[in-house]
């Protein structure tokens, strides 16, 4: 499929590299099954092992009583008849959780759709979750690739290949889902489609982050107002000042929407959603905890403790913090970032700033949630998780005004004609 349609390649780079991409992906996916095999053992509880498993036992299900199974499947219902019901499913329920929908029962689900086709392998579900993850990244890097210099796509490659991203995006879990979602929500918000084919791209992309990822949907829905709200055309100092405006205007209004309703309350699901990522923590016992300032419901509070969330997410774990090689390679892989951002801003072209609507939505919408993810999540392990979707999205927005310096053009032949 990868070589015979070329929109399930990247545009700016000869088909081979997305061929490479994806072998990689698909490598680093049975990679991945091996450490949480026969490294870490615990098969019942690991994301790797644990959809996987409930899938089985609904597929079982289906056999014994397709009844039950459909009620699981379509409405979730308890179904309890000589035990057959979804008490039989360990992670069917949450323990905790703040989101409109229980994501694991996305993951469960899909996993049991893909049994009918797989029959019970489970490197096609790796194969599977690799290529969804591939083609939100060809639908993201398309779009970008349109707004900047075929060389300066160059420096995708290595966004793409962080370790932590190419890991957590090649395994049976919801990572793969959340950047399929987010390829085609961002690709119908920036590319000029007709409106029906804006309308269905982003509704899909919605509805997939919605039932995978509720909080990166409630980040990037701020940004992607003030995206549809400005053009690219206006000054980047202009720019600015209105993204600014109009997120002053929807956090006092996230703010104060429970004065108006008592059942949303933004600022109070915040807090539930830090103190039951505490309360795991402490059930789990991870080595990598780490003890963070509890939340209030406060805007003051929340205002004050996002700079942190978003140092901790792009800085920790610190290498001071690593405890095990996992930890450590984090560590590295953090440097690592420091060192490519840091690259990318030194060659930005300062003096011809372009498209600076796409890259404060860019930006706004990954510090948004980097802000989110590092004030609430007390394990260092689960952090560096849980921003690997979002890093591309950061970092490639760098990449619109970098100006290539002269020896990318060795590396042209990558490159299409």
């Amino acid at each position: 499929l990868i070589y015979r349609y070329r929109r399930l390649q990247f545009n700016s780079f000869k088909p081979y590299v997305t061929h490479i991409v994806f072998n990689l992906k698909f490598l680093t996916g049975i990679f991945i099954w091996m450490v949480y095999t026969f490294y870490y053992k615990d098969i019942q509880n690991n994301d790797i092992h644990k959809f996987y498993n409930d899938a089985l036992t609904l597929h079982e299900i289906r056999e014994n009583n397709p009844t039950a199974f459909r009620q699981i499947m379509v409405l979730g219902q308890t179904y309890f008849e000589k035990g057959c019901s979804v008490c039989l499913l360990k992670n069917w329920n949450r323990n905790f959780d703040e989101a409109p929908f229980n994501e694991n029962r996305t993951i469960i689900r899909l996993n049991t759709l893909l049994l009918f086709i797989t029959f019970k392998t489970y490197f096609a579900h790796i194969l599977f979750f690799c290529f969804i993850s591939l083609v939100g990244w060809v639908l993201l890097l398309n779009s970008i690739s349109r707004f900047t210099n075929p060389e300066n796509t160059l420096f995708a490659l290595p966004v793409m290949l962080l370790p932590s991203v190419l890991f957590w995006a090649s395994g049976v879990m919801k990572e793969p889902l959340l950047i399929f979602g987010l390829g085609l929500l961002l690709h119908g918000l920036i590319i000029n489609h007709s409106l029906r084919k804006k309308t269905v791209l982003i509704f899909a992309g919605s509805l997939i982050i919605l039932f995978s990822k509720f909080f990166v949907l409630a980040c990037l829905i701020p940004a992607a107002i003030a995206y549809l709200l400005f053009s690219n055309n206006s000054k980047p100092a202009h720019i600015a000042g209105k993204y600014a405006a109009v997120f002053a205007v929807l956090l006092l209004l996230a703010f104060n929407v429970h004065h108006i309703t008592a059942r949303v309350n933004p600022l109070q699901m915040l807090v539930n959603k830090q103190t039951n990522s505490v309360k795991e923590a402490i059930y789990y016992k991870p080595r990598s905890r780490r003890d963070s300032p509890p939340l209030q419901p406060s805007d003051a509070t929340v205002l004050k403790t996002a700079p942190v969330g978003i140092l901790n997410t792009l800085l920790r774990p610190y290498p001071t913090e690593a405890k095990n090689i996992m930890m450590l390679a984090s560590a590295a892989e953090n440097l690592l970032v420091v060192l490519l951002l840091a690259l990318l801003l030194w060659l930005t072209n300062r003096h011809r700033l372009q498209h600076a609507n796409l890259v404060l939505f860019l930006l706004t919408f990954s510090l948004a949630y980097f802000a989110l993810i590092g004030m609430c999540t007390p394990v260092l392990g689960n952090l560096t998780r849980y921003r690997a979707p979002l890093l591309p999205v950061f970092l490639l927005a760098f990449i619109i005004n970098v100006q290539a310096p002269a020896i990318l053009h060795r590396l042209r032949w990558l490159l299409r004609g």
